[in-house]
């Protein structure tokens, strides 16, 4: 399968909408089709509102002219006291200014052939002092499993029976993580 990525900075990407969400449909066929149109209706807004944000990225995957994969990032604002798991401290210091993976998604027939990892090297390039950070749900097992294997670090965990619904991991080169300790997986 030859695969080809191309980057769509700002609002160039605003014309890829409905082609996003019917993949975002297609990957998450299974899992709670009554959420389908809400999380269609979320993405809708959030690229539109995202795309333009200083430092937002979308990036596609093909295979021939089909698309098989895309993912989006942004630049978090800076003050930034937005991610409550971490508590307004952290938050600024860690992830203000720093890039933020807001989607990475990849149809199922196209999983296992690296094109996850294509796009989120295509997506953190722009974090040039290697501040990323994402925050997954925490039972999105595929999403948490994948991060992990990329050497992203998890810095929330969920408490059982407790929130919170979304952990945060940096990436593998934050510079927040020389003071962090390493918890197993």
């Amino acid at each position: 399968m030859d695969i080809t990525t191309v980057v769509y900075p700002g609002d160039a990407a605003l014309g890829l909408v409905e082609e996003l969400v019917h993949l975002r449909r297609l990957a998450s066929r299974g899992r709670v089709p009554e959420q389908d149109d809400r999380r269609a209706d979320e993405l809708r807004r959030r690229i539109a509102a995202d795309a333009g944000t200083p430092g937002f990225l979308a990036v596609t995957a093909r295979a021939d002219s089909l698309l098989c994969a895309f993912g989006t990032a942004t630049r978090t604002p800076d003050p930034y006291s937005g991610e409550p798991l971490l508590g307004p401290g952290r938050a600024q210091e860690w992830l203000a200014g720093a890039m933020r993976i807001s989607d990475l998604v990849v149809a199922p027939a196209a999983r296992g052939r690296g094109v996850a990892t294509r796009i989120l090297d295509t997506l953190t390039v722009p974090a040039l002092d290697d501040r990323v950070w994402v925050a997954p749900d925490h039972r999105d097992t595929a999403a948490l499993s994948f991060f992990r294997h990329q050497g992203w670090r998890q810095t929330v965990f969920p408490r059982l029976g407790a929130g919170p619904e979304r952990v945060v991991f940096l990436g593998p080169r934050h510079p927040a993580l020389a003071g962090l300790p390493v918890v197993g997986c």
